[in-house]
């Protein structure tokens, strides 16, 4: 005797065991993959947000410098300086120094005669930052302004033609930023 099944019944348990099957090989498969994507995505997250903080830092920098006032420019062993222009502010100008402190580059802004307004972490993670100045006469220095340099009635350096700096992050990674300081500022 043979069974015939009849066309409104339902699955067998058989057919109810294959779907299941197919069903988590899908599903199984799906999640891994996904789980994938999300680990991707924070380790690029991670990098991006490292790489977007590099580039402020350099960008903010070779801002800063592009406008900077005439016979401004400081250098020592601890950092750099200088005053740049500011129309928001009473005085017309600011006071900005650069230096590494315990592994960060740190930007210290002051109105032009007076203590410190503003201390902003720039770059994190850096093992060394390296500045050098350039004058036409002198090439490439660390230390500023060269011997005998000084201007005539202020007594103060005029502003290099350019700034460079070198830094190298803890990771490993080198950054090289040349800024150009204005022309009327030296």
């Amino acid at each position: 005797m043979t069974a015939t099944r009849h066309g409104t019944a339902g699955f067998t348990l058989i057919e109810v065991l294959v779907a299941l099957a197919l069903f988590a090989l899908i599903g199984g498969a799906g999640f891994t993959m996904l789980d994938q994507v999300l680990r991707t995505q924070r380790l690029t997250e991670g990098r991006l947000e490292r790489l977007a903080e590099m580039q402020r830092a350099m960008h903010l920098m070779t801002l800063d410098f592009s406008q900077a006032r005439g016979q401004s420019f400081t250098m020592d062993e601890a950092g750099i300086g200088l005053r740049r222009s500011a129309p928001d502010v009473a005085e017309g100008a600011i006071t900005l120094r650069y230096a590494l402190e315990d592994g960060v580059l740190v930007r210290t802004v002051s109105r032009a005669s007076g203590p410190p307004i503003a201390r902003q972490n720039v770059l994190t993670g850096v093992a060394a930052a390296d500045w050098q100045v350039f004058e036409r006469r002198v090439g490439w220095a660390a230390v500023w302004p060269p011997e005998g340099q000084l201007a005539p009635v202020t007594g103060a350096p005029p502003n290099p033609r350019a700034v460079m700096l070198d830094v190298t992050l803890t990771s490993g990674v080198g950054l090289h930023r040349v800024a150009l300081l204005p022309a009327e500022a030296r």
